[in-house]
């Protein structure tokens, strides 16, 4: 069995797709868990001609999403759990990949897959490197999740006496994986199996101030754990974010980085017409800011070129390491 949990805020026009795309897996034995934090949109009523015994739905008054995570968590007893945020898509073969995946790796505490973005209602940009242990691990002690927070499916029995912090309304998906990578091993299927759905229109929106507070809290929080001085690992960054003007990476969460590595894959699977393709609609975001020009260059430079690009760029990863909504 694995639950599905679905955290539904005002999502009306894309919760019922995101619930269909669940019902409809390849893997039959699911507890689909829809929690419904107060929207005022009548999200649930999307739902309500559904007649499948796997549907559950629950109401509760807006208390943010790491609350609803918890009690959604708390209702199960499934063997395995994953996320399909409200807006998203999980691709028909998703469940089951992960469940064999967990299956063949009993150490395993969640094994990530790759992902795609939906934007303007096309899906696009997709993403594919797999990662071994030893490179989530890596990941993990350079503060950054392995994948995309919703795609990870989750081994119960090593995860259940971790919940997700109330005090975190956002990024409460890096600090909950941050917490568990330090005490379990983690893989990254090579392969697309999750649709991300980016709301342009909600991206400049949102409070930046308090995504950045959330961020820095969760990355302070790791830093204590570990027995290391907040300021000696990030105090430069944080000064360095905090005093210049924000850019258009800073206010889209760096979407850009997501179609470079997307153009990265599909060169490394000898599919470059659909990474120039990538490239190209990465470079209309912005056209003309440099950084988001990089993907269509990755896609058409000579292999050893960008590899040189990118070994010059590695030590200067971001911490936290993906786009939020």
């Amino acid at each position: 069995m694995v639950a599905v949990i679905i955290p539904v805020y005002n999502a009306r026009p894309y919760v019922r797709a995101a619930v269909d795309s669940v019902l409809a897996q390849t893997h039959r034995a699911l507890d689909v868990i829809v929690i419904d934090d107060g929207s005022t949109d009548g999200s649930l009523d999307a739902l309500a001609d559904i007649r499948d015994p796997r549907l559950r739905t629950v109401r509760q008054e807006n208390a943010g999403k790491p609350v609803a995570m918890n009690r959604a968590l708390a209702m199960t007893e499934a063997e395995f759990y994953v996320v399909n945020d409200a807006d998203d898509l999980s691709h028909p073969t998703r469940i089951e990949r992960q469940v064999a995946c967990l299956r063949a790796n009993p150490r395993l505490a969640g094994v990530f897959t790759g992902h795609e973005v939906i934007l303007h209602g096309k899906k696009m940009a997709p993403q594919y490197r797999a990662k071994t242990e030893q490179e989530c691990e890596q990941d993990v002690k350079a503060f950054r999740m392995p994948g995309h927070d919703p795609t990870p499916m989750y081994r119960m029995s090593l995860v259940r006496g971790v919940t997700f912090d109330p005090a975190l309304p956002v990024a409460e998906g890096l600090d909950y994986i941050l917490r568990i990578g330090e005490q379990h091993p983690f893989v990254v299927l090579g392969e697309c199996l999750y649709s991300y759905r980016i709301h342009p229109e909600s991206i400049t929106k949102r409070s930046r101030d308090l995504c950045n507070a959330c961020v820095w809290e969760a990355l302070g929080r790791a830093c204590a754990r570990r027995g290391l001085n907040f300021d000696d690992v990030f105090g430069a960054t944080r000064a360095d974010a905090e005093t210049r003007p924000p850019t258009n990476k800073d206010l889209d969460n760096n979407i850009a980085a997501h179609f470079i590595e997307s153009v990265l894959d599909l060169r490394s699977m000898g599919r470059k017409l659909e990474a120039i393709g990538t490239g190209l609609r990465c470079a209309g975001l912005h056209p003309t800011d440099p950084h988001y020009l990089k993907a269509l260059a990755y896609a058409v430079l000579p292999r050893s070129i960008v590899a040189r690009l990118r070994a010059q760029r590695q030590q200067l990863s971001t911490p936290g390491g993906e786009q939020q909504k």
